[in-house]
């Protein structure tokens, strides 16, 4: 019995911690997440949508720590269902300062209609959905 509680508390810190793959809107059934491979070189992240054409700023994410998003990092953009089903395409705009001052926007990024979540990757080449479903 008295080896059984260090290993329980070991496992149940690794579960409270968060330790495993980051989660995207895949895991989530919904709203669309970013995986960042970009170099370690952006601070801050704007999600603009697109809705039948027109543009619809969205959130901005920084770390609460002011730090760079690193490669792998996923960003994950808490959009409701209502808001998913109009949007027809989304860009971010992304900046190497934490207030976004000097920021650049991607092309925008069309949506197949009737997505519930889309997983995009951010490179140097620009903006990617890798999957939508």
């Amino acid at each position: 019995m008295k080896k059984l509680v260090p290993a329980a508390l070991v496992a149940m810190m690794l579960l409270l911690s968060g330790c495993g793959a980051p989660k995207t809107a895949a895991d989530h059934g919904s709203g669309l997440s970013v995986e960042m491979q970009t170099g370690g070189q952006y601070r801050h992240v704007q999600l603009i949508r697109y809705e039948n054409g027109e543009k619809v700023p969205g959130e901005n994410v920084v770390n609460a720590d002011g730090s760079q998003f690193e490669n792998g990092e996923v960003i994950w953009f808490d959009i409701q269902p209502g808001e998913w089903k109009e949007t027809t395409a989304f860009a971010l705009s992304v900046s190497t300062d934490g207030t976004g001052i000097g920021a650049r926007q991607t092309k925008p990024v069309e949506l197949e209609e009737g997505k519930d979540w889309a997983h995009a990757v951010f490179s140097d080449d620009g903006l990617i959905i890798e999957e939508a479903e």
